[in-house]
């Protein structure tokens, strides 16, 4: 029994630390990063989630760990659902999960920040998220597999599983990254 649950709670533990630090830490340099490539003239206006461009404080911070450690436990918990789906050379499989998490995390990026694009440096601003992101997607599954060694290797059916996660994470994300450059030129209207 306690064997069942070990990756379960190194899911936990390590989606947990990596979340805070590098996606909620991450993402709150990038957060900065992108400010200070901007030319003020955007400083002070609000953003979509009534935040104010430029300003920076404990609450904004703190709600961004929070969201990090959330989404860090949600990775980590995708990344062990996917495992057995992955390639079975430990570089592969770390670079394959990266790609996915890029994906799907643009996507949520985009859309969930798609009026700040209006304001922002859309290279900065995606450079920097995908940075991000793709430390944490390859993080995860280095630290989960040295913690807790993948047991099972995948069948022909679960290869292609992985592989059409990673077609819909990346055509998802791409479609994103192509959105939030015609919002910045305005061709694409803002809901």
């Amino acid at each position: 029994m306690a064997s069942r649950l070990r990756s379960p709670a190194v899911a936990l533990a390590v989606g947990a630390l990596v979340g805070v630090v590098v996606a909620g830490g991450g993402a709150r340099l990038a957060m900065r990063l992108i400010a200070l490539a901007d030319d003020r003239e955007d400083f002070g206006l609000a953003t979509e989630g009534g935040d104010v461009v430029g300003e920076v404080t404990l609450e904004g911070t703190l709600f961004v760990l929070l969201t990090g450690l959330v989404l860090g436990i949600v990775g980590a918990f995708l990344y062990l659902a996917l495992r057995g789906c992955l390639p079975a050379r430990p570089v592969l499989r770390a670079l394959m999960f990266a790609l996915i998490i890029l994906g799907f995390g643009l996507t949520a990026t985009v859309n969930g920040n798609d009026a700040d694009f209006v304001f922002v440096n859309t290279v900065v601003s995606i450079v920097s998220f995908a940075a991000v992101l793709l430390v944490y997607g390859v993080l995860v599954p280095t630290l989960m597999d040295w913690l807790a060694p993948r047991t099972a290797s995948a069948s022909r059916w679960g290869r292609w599983v992985g592989v059409l996660v990673l077609a819909f994470s990346v055509v998802s994300g791409a479609v994103a990254v192509r959105d939030a450059f015609e919002i910045a030129e305005g061709s694409l209207p803002v809901d």
